[in-house]
């Protein structure tokens, strides 16, 4: 089994953000997943509070990389997040990362192009390897006058059981409607958590979004309007604009899932709010470039019956 690959610090940049982002979600004693094969990264975290988080990057991300397994060349193993994201912190400290750009087509171009780009930018390697017998991802990175070797212990699993870490099924939502980046939701989420542990969502297709704090008789409610709907592009027929949804959703759990918001280095291309009525909210963010990757947060919510609709 080998895995080694070449990013760099922009890449690095951008890995540490999304998992810094989604270690949140990690409990105490618990781990995640990560996928490697010949295409993509995957890393997926459950929580205890129910919150499913699925990470996907193509392997553009990599400068190149070989993975090797007797598992259709496909390595599965149990990771820390918080150990991945502070030997990623240590290497991202050493060096002034910029914006992530289209660098992440590196394979698509010549090798002179090659080498402009790593003569600005440091590179690490990310392989896996044994340390003291125990399999670990190690991440290796130099400038002038600093080398750092992190090692992250793993336990290597086998293929067959990612099928048992995938992405939930839920039916197809309700409501989509595409947020606006330059008016991040955290915020206001984060103000109304204060003064109650319950947030209601009100949205419609017309891209109509309300979250309401009803509190000791008092109701305070925010609103975005002309927000931009968005759909599957396999059906045949736009959705009715009348499509409605009303979720009832833990304000701490939606906080944490929006924590991404406050990563000035992550690039984000859009954010995509799913409404499953009675099942889930679903945050679905695409990285920029598009061909990139995503991350996506399955947020259960509170049952409602009849009459807290209306």
């Amino acid at each position: 089994m080998r895995f080694k690959a070449k990013v760099l610090s922009d890449q690095v940049s951008l890995l540490y953000s999304i998992v810094n982002a989604i270690a949140k979600l990690q409990d105490n004693n618990k781990f995640a997943i990560l996928y490697l094969d010949r295409e993509f990264v995957r890393i997926s975290c459950k929580s205890e509070s129910g919150i499913t988080c699925f990470m996907e990057l193509s392997k553009d991300i990599f400068l190149e990389h070989r993975i090797e397994s007797a598992a259709e060349n496909v390595i599965v193993c149990q990771v820390d997040l918080n150990s991945l994201k502070l030997a990623l912190q240590s290497v991202h400290g050493q060096y002034n990362s910029r914006n992530y750009s289209n660098s992440s087509q590196n394979n698509r171009q010549n090798q002179s192009v090659l080498q402009s780009v790593m003569a600005g930018q440091q590179m690490v390697i990310l392989k896996l390897a044994k340390r003291n017998q125990m399999p670990c991802l190690c991440l290796d990175g130099q400038d002038d006058s600093i080398e750092i070797h992190q090692a992250i212990p793993v336990r290597v699993l086998r293929q067959s059981e990612m099928q048992y870490h995938l992405p939930p099924q839920i039916n197809t939502p309700a409501v989509q409607l595409e947020l606006p980046l330059d008016r991040p939701l955290k915020a206001i989420v984060d103000k109304l958590r204060q003064m109650g542990p319950h947030l209601y969502l009100e949205a419609t297709m017309r891209g109509d979004l309300t979250v309401r704090l009803d509190h000791d008789g008092a109701s305070l409610a925010c609103f975005y309007s002309n927000l931009v709907p968005r759909w599957d592009e396999e059906e045949e027929q736009a959705p009715n604009p009348d499509s409605h949804c009303v979720l009832k959703v833990d304000a701490n759990k939606f906080s944490t899932c929006l924590q991404w918001q406050q990563q000035s280095q992550l690039q984000v291309s859009s954010c995509l709010l799913g409404m499953v009525h009675n099942e889930m909210l679903v945050l679905h963010i695409l990285l920029n470039p598009d061909h990139v990757g995503f991350f996506t947060y399955y947020i259960p919510v509170y049952f409602m019956h009849e009459d807290e609709l209306e």
